[in-house]
């Protein structure tokens, strides 16, 4: 009798569970599928999201995160107007002026971007809570927070490396090309029609389209200098411009940004090869020392132990 009752409990407390998770289910999706069809943006707002739009007609094209969550993104859009984190806002501004997108993502896109990702990773979370520890189900919206921010320095860092890594050589062709008898300005035409579609080919079109637009070649060039935050871009800027207003020769100052540069560059193979020397030492001790070791003294350890059984 007792064992029945027992039974009878457990079946019944497991059906009640199945009822209480498949209801907890049925709500979140009811109440997701009523949010987006209330946050649902009209068609023409929806066709005209089709494809981010460059101001400055440089070919610039936002990362491939914001064309995956676009649609996202118009439905928070209005949300992310209203909230008014300041610093937040701020980071944002400085880091799409840094990537070079300041005219083609705005700064309420990209919070719309974080608020999306924020609230996937809370409805995630909550569908977790019945089968996984109640730390990693809170440490999934914690991700979600800061998940935009870390892909941003990502971003930030991959496009100062390759526009360090390109510097050098657009600087020779540059100084060539001025030292040959080109205009500065059109110098630079001269490259960005020959370099592929990079980071530093995007920074020369948006230099050149904001001279044609009426910029100044100064605020223009601090303007790039700005936005690629490097100091050998900043180095470079700083010497055309005090070449410009000195009256001094552009070539020249070109020249000798180039000598530097160059210079170093074989700095910076040199330490990295001394670096490389250090990194390899700790693999050399576990894996190549060992099987040296057992090389060498493996077949004499065999001979010692083979005659000592003879004995």
């Amino acid at each position: 009798m007792g064992n029945g009752i027992l039974i009878a409990f457990m079946v019944s407390s497991d059906f009640l569970g199945g009822m209480l998770l498949l209801g907890t289910f049925l709500f979140l999706l009811i109440g997701s599928a009523m949010l987006i069809f209330n946050l649902l943006p009209d068609f023409q707002k929806l066709n005209m999201s089709k494809k981010f739009t460059d101001e400055l007609g440089a070919g610039r094209k936002p990362p491939g995160l914001i064309n995956l969550f676009r649609l996202p993104i118009l439905m928070f859009s209005e949300l992310a107007v209203d909230l008014k984190m300041v610093g937040r806002r701020e980071r944002y501004q400085r880091d799409l002026q840094r990537l070079g997108l300041e005219k083609v993502v705005t700064v309420d896109q990209l919070m719309a971007l974080w608020l999306t990702i924020f609230v996937i990773s809370l409805i995630y979370s909550v569908l977790l809570t019945v089968v996984m520890p109640l730390f990693f189900c809170l440490f999934i919206p914690f991700f979600g927070w800061i998940y935009v921010d870390i892909w941003l320095k990502d971003k930030i860092k991959q496009r100062k490396k390759q526009i360090k890594m390109q510097l050098p050589f657009v600087l020779d062709m540059l100084t060539l090309s001025v030292e040959a008898g080109l205009e500065f300005t059109a110098a630079i035409n001269k490259i960005v029609a020959k370099l592929e579609p990079t980071a530093l080919r995007e920074e020369l079109t948006i230099f050149l389209r904001q001279m044609q637009l009426g910029m100044s070649r100064r605020d223009a060039l601090k303007a790039m200098a700005e936005r690629s935050d490097l100091p050998q871009m900043n180095s470079m800027v700083s010497a055309l411009i005090q070449a410009s207003e000195m009256g001094a020769s552009v070539g020249s100052a070109l020249r000798t940004q180039t000598e530097i540069m160059n210079a170093e560059r074989f700095t910076d193979a040199e330490k990295k090869g001394a670096e490389a020397s250090q990194k390899m030492l700790l693999p050399m001790v576990i894996f190549i020392v060992p099987a040296v070791l057992l090389v060498i003294v493996g077949p004499l350890l065999v001979q010692f132990v083979y005659h000592s059984g003879g004995l």
